[in-house]
């Protein structure tokens, strides 16, 4: 039997509400909702993937989208004066006819609409339905008054409507918790069943007085709860790291000269690389195997993996972000600690690239707008792009001039992001902006840079400014850029045969 997710009011509802909540996934599905009313778990035009995003969240988005609107104050309601239901306005939300009007505004936008009674219990919050109850029966100045009382004492809808608001408090003060939600509710509610200009600040100082306590007690019982958290993280990774060791101690020795020589050869590496650029893609499962399906496995390997447990190891890894393949107990240990560890390290390689390319794309390179736009957009685009909040880019897009001003980072952003430009912020000189430098160059690369100037002073400068490998790898480098300009020298002044017979002859030498 068919369930509907999402009836034509919820559907409306959501479309409404959804510019204020600015949520990636609802922002996805949308332009389904806009094309089909009803909404079933059966229904045709949905892809498995929309399928399953709105049966997970479409709870947890009637319950935000409730949180979004509030009672207009100038008109919170009104009662038709007409007996025929053709007068009636229609509810914006379940388009029935209705006598008794609620008229409500979104916070974000100021967009007003106007909902019947039996939609405003369906979809609005307990404040909004709580502030209902009063000003139909006795106060309609009660929202306004309630809009002077919370921008005067903005702690007061915390304390009575958000439950989870001191989530950390220890369970000796939850007592005086409800103390002080049932005696502001107490005080807000006398307040507004009477018409008053004057807000009750006596009646709600002992109660307010007794929140802060209670917030102070909850941010140290927070700050102990994280302690303990760091201290079980770190316990975590060092035990991981051990179990990880121990994992290759064991497969090391248990490994037979045909393990050995498998895993040494250049075909065996070169595969898992390959895979596990792949699995750092985070493809979808058919992109995934199509793409694998492109890539030559060694005759080797045929007999100790298929596509179908790569295709597990890839699930895995994305939901994750590690390899162990507990239920695949017929591949090799060693394969699956292989391949995660080179998938972990490709993984976090591309993540430490994007940040640069991020960085120097709001920050590090002296762009113009448009091409500040273009990069940033390019990089939303990717898989790591895709983890941000959409409201990150419109601030990229200006956080140079704000830095340059003295400002700090936009507050919100997500940890790793903060952390990421903290890094590389630090790294930056006393007085204007350079690029983020990476840590490694591709043939690729390397060839966009010597096409980029004429001479080797010039292209090391820029090689400078870009990079900075580790000084083994920044050796060999260096060596292959002097040593292709000096050919490309040679070219020019067409002495290349002469200059290697006169090398052969000195390499001879030394024999």
């Amino acid at each position: 039997m068919a369930t509907t997710l999402l009836t034509p009011a919820q559907n409306r509802f959501l479309q409404l509400t959804q510019p204020a909540l600015a949520l990636p996934e609802l922002t996805r599905v949308l332009p389904l909702l806009r094309e089909h009313p009803t909404v079933k778990d059966t229904s045709d035009f949905l892809t498995r993937s929309a399928r399953e995003i709105i049966m997970e969240q479409r709870v947890d988005w009637l319950v935000t989208g409730s949180l979004a609107w509030k009672l207009l104050a100038r008109l919170p309601y009104a009662i038709n004066p007409s007996e025929k239901r053709t007068d009636w306005h229609h509810c914006a939300l379940c388009h029935k006819p209705v006598r008794y009007e609620y008229h409500v505004v979104l916070r974000a936008t100021d967009h007003e609409i106007l909902v019947g009674s039996e939609c405003v219990k369906k979809f609005m919050s307990d404040e909004m339905q709580y502030l209902m109850a009063i000003t139909t029966e006795d106060n309609f100045h009660a929202v306004a008054q309630y809009d002077a009382l919370t921008d005067h004492y903005p702690v007061v809808p915390e304390i009575l409507w958000t439950k989870d608001a001191l989530p950390n408090l220890p369970q000796q003060h939850r007592r005086r918790q409800r103390w002080v939600h049932n005696g502001t509710k107490s005080t807000v509610t006398g307040y507004l069943r009477h018409h008053s200009q004057t807000l009750p600040d006596a009646q709600l100082a002992p109660y307010l007085t007794e929140y802060d306590q209670l917030q102070a007690a909850n941010r140290d019982a927070a700050a102990a709860v994280a302690v303990q958290a760091q201290a079980k993280r770190q316990r975590e990774q060092d035990l991981a790291a051990k179990e990880e060791q121990a994992a290759w101690e064991a497969a090391n020795a248990a490994q037979s000269t045909a393990e050995r020589q498998l895993r040494d050869s250049a075909d065996y590496r070169q595969y898992l690389a390959a895979v596990a650029g792949l699995l750092t893609q985070h493809l979808t499962l058919a992109v995934f195997k199509q793409e694998l399906a492109a890539i030559k496995m060694p005759e080797a390997l045929r007999k100790l993996v298929n596509s179908y447990q790569l295709g597990v190891m890839a699930t895995e890894f994305a939901r994750t972000g590690q390899i162990k393949a507990a239920r695949l107990q017929i591949v090799p240990r060693y394969l699956v600690a292989d391949l995660n560890r080179i998938t972990r390290r490709l993984a976090a390689q591309r993540q430490r690239d994007w940040d640069d390319d991020v960085f120097n794309a709001a920050v590090g390179f002296d762009l113009t707008a448009a091409e500040r736009q273009e990069r940033l957009t390019h990089l939303q685009q990717t898989w790591e792009g895709r983890q941000l909040p959409a409201t990150v880019y419109p601030q990229l897009l200006t956080l140079k001039e704000q830095l340059t001003t003295g400002q700090s980072l936009p507050a919100g952003w997500p940890t790793a992001l903060v952390k990421a430009f903290q890094q590389r912020l630090a790294r930056q000189p006393a007085t204007g902006w350079v690029p983020a430098r990476k840590n490694h160059v591709t043939p690729r690369q390397l060839r966009q840079l010597v096409h980029g100037g004429d001479d080797l002073k010039t292209i090391t400068t820029a090689y400078h400014r870009l990079y900075a490998l580790p000084a083994a790898t920044e050796a060999v480098t260096l060596s292959a850029l002097h040593q292709y300009y000096l050919r490309m020298k040679d070219q020019r002044e067409g002495r290349s045969n002469t200059t290697q017979r006169l090398v052969d002859q000195l390499l001879k030498s030394q024999d």
